[in-house]
């Protein structure tokens, strides 16, 4: 099982409040993991003091109406649970594509960590408008997703999402940190920067996925379920919704509540388009019969025009080869005659 360790947010979110480069780091003030594997530091980490321990197993976040604490988790839903259905608050589909500008390249990146071994595992989601230009056409907008076990080539801190990563001392820390700085990756740049660390580095294991589905079965093989963060999504789709996730009034709701919970949507998803396909003929039904009707009594029409112009044709052919036989015979009597005259004579 894993917890949340750190977030790292990059040049993402709504205009009025974007996540330049943010870190939120809920890291090493839990209790001991019980059985921790060895650990190789990475470039610039200080040395392991102490127990490894978990992340923080509670945290709030005090912010006033539209501070953006539903920004913030739609974010990182979007790494968890990807597709524009399962987006924080449905009712918005593209409302992650407004968390984008033009020459944005937006990263959300996800730092677990292994409950009883303490070992992590890097989960992230990049984004960017094709061609550099905001559309209304959901096409342009392109998205992938990525993995990766931090090591000595790579780390949460020293994502490739700029050209060039510098060494800034932390807020009131005398130990350096990587801090992004220089042109900001394009998304082939940031794929080709994550490809080449992964070659020089097999053990990082990274992964890089472009499909919901791959990406989704991926998570699984992680050990990171995505439908428990599905769960998380209902309960949080407004404000105040998780009471009313499990507000069953009826049998019907709690059959419901059951269904959405033990069934995976994917399995559901073809059955509910057959099914939508299905009702919208059954609403046309009188005006599908009745062009079908129209059409098959235009056909029988035809049919008869078809065969009286056949009919037509041939008794005008019966006719022509008439004349033609007529012509004929009087050539020859004509020729006949004339030779009669001039054997008389």
């Amino acid at each position: 099982m894993y917890e949340l360790n750190r977030v790292r947010l990059y040049s993402i979110g709504p205009a009025g409040a974007r996540y330049a480069d943010t870190v939120l780091d809920l890291s090493g003030v839990g209790e001991p993991v019980s059985d921790p594997a060895p650990q190789q530091p990475g470039f610039f980490d200080e040395e392991q003091s102490g127990p490894v321990r978990r992340p923080a197993p509670a945290g709030v976040l005090f912010l006033e109406n539209g501070g953006g604490k539903s920004v913030l988790l739609k974010l990182i839903f979007s790494v968890m649970l990807p597709g524009h259905r399962n987006t924080l608050g449905g009712a918005s589909s593209g409302v992650l594509r407004k968390f984008l500008l033009a020459d944005d390249c937006g990263h959300v990146a996800l730092e677990w960590q292994h409950t009883v071994t303490g070992e992590t595992v890097v989960v992230g989601k990049v984004s960017e408008w094709r061609g550099r230009q905001i559309s209304a056409d959901p096409r342009k907008f392109a998205e992938a997703w990525y993995s990766f076990r931090p090591g000595p080539g790579l780390s949460l801190d020293s994502l490739p999402v700029a050209e060039r990563a510098e060494l800034m001392p932390a807020p009131g820390q005398d130990a350096p940190k990587v801090s992004a700085r220089g042109r900001r990756r394009t998304m082939k740049g940031f794929r080709d920067a994550l490809t080449e660390a992964g070659k020089a580095f097999p053990e990082l294991e990274v992964t890089w996925e472009e499909g919901h589905e791959r990406w989704t079965d991926h998570l699984g093989s992680l050990g990171l379920d995505p439908e428990l963060f599905r769960y998380q999504r209902e309960m949080n789709a407004d404000e105040g919704e998780a009471a009313g996730l499990f507000a069953v009034k009826s049998d019907k709701d709690f059959t419901d509540l059951l269904l959405r919970a033990v069934t995976d949507t994917r399995d559901t998803d073809g059955l509910a388009d057959l099914v939508h396909g299905f009702a919208n003929k059954l609403g046309r039904r009188a005006e599908l019969t009745a062009e079908r009707d129209f059409t098959a009594g235009s056909l029988d029409h035809l049919h008869r025009i078809a065969e009286a112009a056949a009919a037509r044709e041939s008794v005008r052919e019966h006719h022509r080869s008439a004349e033609r036989r007529a012509r004929r015979l009087s050539r020859s009597l004509t020729a006949r005659s004339a030779a009669e005259r001039d054997r008389a004579r």
